[in-house]
């Protein structure tokens, strides 16, 4: 009989090999699922042991069993809230195994302002019913998280118009996208590096579009949510967007820096505090001369800062009320120009109360800008009616 060369010799080895492998590793799997078993029943005897069920866990995440391994974190978050190695591994399998989503808001409603021109008494000369313009518009946001190249993405999309039924030159539209994988860089903290690009139309013609780049960290802590964005971009501006309105704006770049903290639970178990800070830096060219002030005014140069504050308040599991401002001052450069802006609101908000799954909000808001340019003074009264809903 021929005996076997190199080569077969080779491949006996390599498959005698393979099988002590494999019965090795099938031996230790049994042994980490009869630890698992074991830890099971001791865990059984005493839930509340932190120690034994961090090695549960532990033990549960090697074998691949993960939503085994969350539930034991849970366990141990319930009696040890600030258990850093649970609250970590927590986060860590919950992420692994979210599933892909995508969700929707939208908005849409009529708003009557008194003033929709912004136009001060002592620049223009025209009667309160010139003043007075009904807005109906819709607003709708679409994000969606999914695996991509190995890593969670968010994408989302902004879409708005507005059809104004009594000046047709501010009929407005816009559409955003923006992209980017989103970072996990602590239990409660994700960051979410992005670009996006963005076009708005006037009256039926572009108004401008632009390009942007933005960094998002989003975060919770001690029962607060929060958020901060930083983003840079350029717009471009186009001339003469409709017949109505002479652009002034050319193109440039701006920058701004945008949070958000949302706290329950502030005065009573019902409630809510909502502040979003803000500042912008905007570098676009164009430029008027201001006979009021005698000097050339950039509309699209200036620093602004601000916040809007607003306190809700849940009376009845199917009525919300809201009050808050929004407060913001505009320094125009290369001018002398000031402007601030005040805008308090009060809303109420009925919850589940019509046949589809949306909800009401009637809102009041008052708008006021004072400035040391006196044709740019005004105040107007706003009213709307919207209905909301998610999906």
């Amino acid at each position: 009989m021929a005996r076997p060369g190199r080569l077969g010799r080779l491949c006996q080895a390599l498959l005698i090999a393979a099988s002590v492998i494999a019965v090795s590793a099938g031996i230790a799997h049994a042994q980490e699922a009869d630890e698992l078993e074991v830890l099971n029943q001791q865990i059984l005897d005493n839930p509340q042991d932190v120690n034994l069920n961090l090695r549960y866990a532990r033990a549960a995440e090697d074998l691949g069993e993960l939503r085994l391994a969350l539930v034991a974190y849970e366990r141990i978050l319930i009696n040890d809230p600030a258990n850093e190695e649970a609250r970590r591994g927590y986060e860590r399998i919950r992420r692994e195994i979210e599933p892909a989503y995508t969700v929707m808001r939208t908005e849409v409603g009529a708003r009557w302002d008194s003033n929709a021109l912004n136009a001060s008494e002592d620049a223009f000369i025209l009667a309160t019913d010139d003043r007075e313009a009904t807005t109906y518009y819709g607003r709708l946001m679409v994000a969606n998280e999914q695996e991509f190249l190995g890593r969670r993405w968010r994408s989302t999309l902004n879409l708005e118009l507005e059809d104004n039924a009594d000046i047709d030159e501010l009929d407005y539209g816009y559409v955003g996208v923006q992209a980017g994988p989103i970072l996990y860089v602590g239990p409660h903290l994700a960051a979410i590096p992005s670009i996006g690009v963005g076009v708005s139309w006037l009256d039926g013609d572009e108004y401008y579009h632009e390009v942007n780049a933005a960094l998002t960290v989003e975060g919770r802590l001690s029962g607060a949510s929060y958020w901060w964005r930083a983003r840079a971009g350029y717009r471009d501006y186009q001339p003469d967007a409709n017949d109505f309105f002479s652009t002034v704006t050319d193109n440039g770049p701006y920058a701004e820096i945008r949070g958000g903290l949302t706290r329950p639970r502030v005065l009573f178990e019902r409630d809510t505090l909502l502040v979003a800070p803000f500042v912008r830096w905007s570098d676009v060219d164009g430029s008027v001369f201001s006979f009021n002030l005698f000097d050339q005014v950039s509309p699209g140069k200036f620093l602004e800062y601000g916040a809007e504050v607003n306190y809700n308040y849940q009376f009845t599991d199917h009525i919300q009320g809201s009050v808050g401002a929004l407060f913001r001052e505009r320094d125009f450069r290369d001018s002398s120009r000031e402007d601030t802006y005040v805008s308090p609101q009060a809303s109420v908000t009925f919850q589940d109360v019509l046949p589809c799954d949306c909800d009401m909000r009637l809102q009041y808001r008052y708008r006021q800008n004072d400035t040391n340019d006196f044709s740019a003074e005004y105040d107007a009264d706003q009213v709307s009616l919207a209905l909301l809903a998610r999906f």
